[in-house]
């Protein structure tokens, strides 16, 4: 099994993941010649729950009892859980080709309806013995629910003992945090990759894939007034299907990713403890 190459920042791992998919591993490279395209339509939904609250004093702190009922209302209100769709599409085109390998060039184009989407744009070499790349990377911000795991886009890659963990990194901030202390927390944190296991069920143009992940965890902050936050992923999972055309070029797709997150909160002698789940499903259609 092979890792996601370090390309360096971490917005440019983030963009190889989501472009680089991990679909079950192919038995030779795609044969589409040089010039051959496919095109999908993309849509993502992230739904983000908040379950499991627990507020309470640290070291004998000593602590209003009103204060940790107004902090567990708060992460229990409804407008704690959200869901954001994103849709747009997925194009991939051969570049060129030798016996060994092959340059493909991929582009994600999505954002919320109504809005102007985000493009994601990178060009990689696939080889007999793995990925070597992104060769070329160009990417903007990205918005809240770009997909955690790319298992379900469609993408031709090898698979990956891990995928980049930086947009579920980004959604459980954007649920925890406001904007100015999300930033702090940001700052100098190396996010870990999240370890998955690839179970494949079927190895032919429509598989079948069932995905497990974890363990993981992420602890940040503590710095000064800024809280200390501890991110734990014991077991998530994953599954769904995933097309090839007959000339090895990504088809359609489907998936759903569950990740139940623990959360421990500590700030100005109040601890929180909190599950934060995300599922997220990816639809690609040919077209």
């Amino acid at each position: 099994m092979r890792h996601i190459p370090n390309a360096g920042p971490r917005l440019l791992v983030l963009v190889a993941a989501l472009l680089g998919g991990t679909v079950p591993a192919l038995a030779a490279l795609p044969g589409a010649p040089v010039g051959a395209a496919s095109a999908a339509r993309v849509s993502v939904s992230t739904h983000v729950t908040v379950s499991d609250v627990q507020v309470s004093g640290v070291d004998g702190a000593a602590t209003d009892p009103a204060t940790l009922e107004a902090i567990r209302r708060d992460l229990t209100r409804p407008s704690a859980a959200w869901t954001v769709t994103l849709e747009g599409k997925a194009f991939t085109a051969v570049v060129s080709r030798t016996v060994q390998d092959v340059t493909l060039r991929s582009t994600l184009v999505l954002g919320p309806a109504g809005q102007i989407p985000t493009p994601l744009r990178v060009e990689r070499r696939l080889t007999l013995d793995g990925v070597a790349g992104p060769a070329q990377v160009e990417a903007r911000s990205l918005p809240p629910g770009w997909p955690v795991d790319p298992a379900w886009a469609g993408q031709v890659a090898p698979p990956y003992d891990e995928v980049d963990a930086s947009a579920l990194f980004d959604v459980l901030l954007y649920v925890l945090a406001a904007s100015d202390t999300r930033t702090e927390l940001h700052r100098g944190v190396a996010v870990p990759p999240l370890p998955v296991t690839v179970v494949p069920e079927s190895e032919t143009p429509t598989t079948s894939l069932e995905r497990r992940y974890g363990p993981w965890t992420l602890t940040t902050g503590g710095r000064g007034t800024l809280p200390r936050v501890t991110l734990t992923l014991g077991s998530g999972q994953g599954s769904g299907t995933v097309i090839r055309r007959g000339d090895g070029l990504p088809g359609g797709a489907s998936g759903v990713t569950i990740l139940p997150v623990q959360v421990t909160l500590v700030s100005r002698g109040v601890q929180v403890t909190a599950t934060v789940t995300v599922r997220q499903r990816v639809t690609v259609v040919p077209g």
